[in-house]
């Protein structure tokens, strides 16, 4: 192991930090964007969505939707899957590592494709513009974020590395991740209808 890798130990306080912080302003940033966005919509349909899940409860998935989905969407969710995969293992392993640059490259590529491809998906959920939704704007953030993240690790700033990358993890898998759950939408047809 290198000298410059940091144990999980060690590293855990200021991840701790790091995740604090950008969730600090994470939660309320994208409350506001979807309260304002798709606020409205959802309030409206709530009932509806409680009588959707109601009346149709889980059940094993059923791959037809992705199959039949568009080339954006299926490497989208390819992608973006990667992406939760090398999340999970970058975040419980040993920070500056081997193992550890060579999936944060992994989780970069897979991040900007995701981000990339998800410019094709016309947007479904909330008000839309020409076919881009609310969720479209974590599309931009991550196309920003991913190369700050990329030049602070490399700049030996590690601080500012972990609060973006566990911004984008809270942002892009938390919030964007249930949106993708919302009836309607492919993956609630995949699990629920």
């Amino acid at each position: 192991m290198s000298q410059q890798a940091l144990s999980t130990a060690a590293y855990g306080p200021l991840l701790r930090r790091s995740l604090a912080r950008a969730s600090a302003w994470a939660f309320p940033i994208a409350a506001v964007i979807v309260a304002l966005t798709a606020g409205p919509a959802l309030v409206r349909g709530a009932p509806a969505i409680a009588r959707s899940l109601a009346a149709h409860p889980p059940h094993a998935p059923d791959w037809g939707p992705i199959i039949h989905a568009s080339p954006a969407i299926q490497i989208h969710l390819a992608t973006i899957l990667a992406a939760m995969v090398a999340t999970a293992v970058l975040m419980v392993g040993v920070k500056g590592s081997r193992l550890h640059r060579v999936l944060g490259w992994s989780w970069t590529v897979a991040m900007l494709v995701t981000a990339v491809a998800t410019l094709f998906i016309r947007g479904n959920v909330g008000p839309s513009f020409h076919g881009f939704g609310f969720l479209h704007l974590f599309a931009v953030v991550t196309l920003v974020s991913v190369p700050r993240a990329v030049l602070a690790a490399r700049r030996h700033d590690i601080a500012r590395h972990a609060a973006i990358v566990s911004a984008l993890a809270v942002g892009g898998f938390g919030i964007a991740g249930v949106a993708a759950f919302l009836p309607g939408r492919l993956l609630w047809a995949v699990f629920w209808s």
